[in-house]
């Protein structure tokens, strides 16, 4: 009796996953999001440039996001396994991954 509420536990933990594995589209949506901010928090936040440079940094990188999900989309190869995808995007100077899961993701590297 133990071990089928166990086999069912397992079984609805596995066709919820498999229901929440999310897309590629949504993937594409997050990264943009992702490294938009890095951009922003990186590149623009340096400790000898003006506070105004520093708002036309922002702006030019939230205006240029659409270029940064075509990079992303061009770039990123999924590998479904149904339950989770992985995700590797390989940018000019680094490879990222990404786990999809539950409906979230989380990046490795």
């Amino acid at each position: 009796m133990k071990l089928q509420i166990v086999l069912i536990g397992i079984a609805v933990v596995a066709v919820g996953m498999a229901i929440t594995n999310p897309s590629k589209d949504r993937y594409i949506e997050y990264a943009t999001e992702q490294f938009s901010e890095t951009g922003k928090t990186s590149i623009c936040a340096g400790e000898n440039m003006p506070i105004a440079a520093q708002q036309s940094c922002k702006f030019v990188i939230s205006q240029g996001k659409g270029v940064i999900k075509r990079i992303v989309n061009n770039s990123t190869k999924q590998q479904n396994y149904v339950l989770f995808s992985l995700y590797e995007t390989d940018l000019p100077n680094k490879k990222v991954t990404t786990i999809a899961a539950f409906g979230n993701f989380h990046m490795l590297k």
